[in-house]
């Protein structure tokens, strides 16, 4: 009877961890299912506005790091 009592343990172990491998296959599958939502495209309004902030910012930069004397 010991060795009855080991052996169902045993088996219960394997089906728990064909258990855990199969729940983390459907996880995997599951999430490599969903697509990628596409970014929207940003307007021509939008991308010259930030071109023009960052060269103000950089003509500002380009101030604060001039020596006195230039």
């Amino acid at each position: 009877m010991g060795d009855l009592r080991g052996s169902i343990d045993v088996g219960g172990r394997v089906i728990s961890l064909v258990g855990v491998i199969v729940a983390a296959m459907v996880v995997m599958v599951g999430c490599a299912s969903e697509k990628p939502k596409p970014m929207a495209q940003p307007s021509s309004e939008q991308v010259k506005g930030n071109a023009d902030r960052a060269f103000d910012r950089l003509k500002q930069e380009e101030g604060e790091r001039k020596p006195a004397g230039m």
